[in-house]
């Protein structure tokens, strides 16, 4: 089959949006957030990715909530353009679906899915302690999105990074990180998961 997802992003014999299916898997983006009184927001996003190596860039999407309003993510940024992405490793699964449930403003995700925070160096949000790598940004942008179908209007978030976080037993003699060690958790279409479990090499023709 052959579609226009603006018209119709889930046409029969289609019943869900395949998109997210078909783009993965998404490696999970653990944002921290503070607002301007401190208090910590943590939230999942499988719209998340590394752009650049040097400089090093990474950005997320924080899609607006169904109801329209801004996400609490979205909020904190722009008083505070700080965010710490954490790593989301197989053991960390269940505790970062636990933190992506809707919860009001303030109320601290990381705390109540009985996660400590870690104080970043450079950064005013933590990361998650139990996290084996994070990544520490300044935002760079927000870009604003075209707005949906009924009218939504949702952002990308772009950060710098300027700080990284290795727990150093990832670190391999060859100077690599440990990539089955860390077993990062990505996400797949509608509710699936993955997590890294095999690894092949394959080196660029030139």
């Amino acid at each position: 089959m052959h579609y226009d997802p603006r018209v119709d992003p889930k046409p029969a014999p289609l019943k869900y949006n395949p998109l997210n299916a078909l783009v993965g898997p998404r490696p999970i983006g653990w944002i921290t957030t503070v607002d301007p009184e401190g208090r910590i927001n943590l939230a999942p996003f499988s719209y998340f990715n590394a752009f650049s190596s040097d400089p090093p860039i990474v950005a997320f999407g924080p899609n607006a909530r169904p109801s329209g309003g801004s996400k609490d993510t979205l909020v904190n940024v722009r008083a505070v353009p700080e965010f710490t992405a954490s790593v989301v490793s197989a053991e960390l699964a269940v505790a970062m679906n636990d933190t992506s449930r809707e919860s009001p403003y303030g109320f601290d995700e990381m705390a109540a899915a009985g996660l400590a925070p870690a104080a970043s160096t450079r950064v005013r949000p933590p990361r998650v302690a139990a996290a084996r790598a994070a990544l520490e940004c300044r935002v760079f942008d927000i870009v604003a999105l075209p707005a949906s179908r009924d009218g939504r209007t949702s952002h990308i978030v772009i950060g710098e990074v300027v700080g990284i976080y290795i727990d150093d037993a990832l670190i391999l003699p060859n100077g690599r990180v440990d990539s089955l060690a860390l077993a990062q958790v990505a996400r797949l279409g509608y509710n699936d998961y993955t997590n890294v479990e095999r690894l092949y090499e394959m080196r660029r023709p030139d």
